[in-house]
């Protein structure tokens, strides 16, 4: 709301975040707005949290702009999962336990949340897992079936770097 209150008076907002089980405008769609309002000669400022590359979508809209020959400028943020991790001092790598840390998304296909689960299930690496409460259950059952350990600890945070942000602590095994 703060960097939104500073946007000119007259400006045109049009909210296209997406929410899990709310409708949502398609991609397709966004990037097609995106093209409509730069041809037309507009200011187009597409605002994200965090940064648009991991998750969100924003190279997909970039390859549309660029496509079209339409310029931009990519302003980067900091990824849910560094700001997160850091406001719950909670360490992404430490060097006695650590060593690596691997990105993936736990949003559903179909009914499946499709990931390569035994490479996933390794020790010596921290998984930070976006947007995969829905398939939560699933997530903790094919880590502990591929190997790792059910005292593994886990944290899940809500709200992430806000005021309010919000960690629950638990085993692996006790996640769901």
């Amino acid at each position: 709301p703060a960097v939104l209150a500073m946007a000119r008076r007259d400006s045109r907002r049009v909210y296209v975040g997406k929410r899990a089980g709310l409708p949502t405008m398609r991609q397709a769609a966004i990037n097609d707005l995106l093209l409509e309002e730069a041809r037309a000669g507009r200011r187009v400022v597409r605002l994200k949290g965090g940064d648009p590359f991991i998750f969100g979508r924003g190279g997909e809209e970039i390859e549309s702009l660029a496509a079209e020959g339409i310029g931009y400028e990519v302003v980067p943020g900091i990824t849910a999962a560094l700001g997160c991790a850091a406001y719950a001092g909670i360490p992404l790598t430490h060097r006695d336990v650590s060593q690596s840390v691997r990105f993936v998304t736990g949003h559903r296909q179909g009914d499946v949340v499709n990931l390569d689960w035994p490479e996933l299930a390794k020790s010596g690496q921290t998984l930070v897992i976006y947007m995969g409460l829905l398939g939560i259950e699933e997530i903790a059952r094919r880590l502990i079936e591929h190997g790792r350990a059910p005292e593994t600890p886990l944290a899940i945070v809500s709200r992430g770097t806000m005021p309010d942000q919000q960690v629950v602590v638990t085993p692996l095994a006790e996640l769901p």
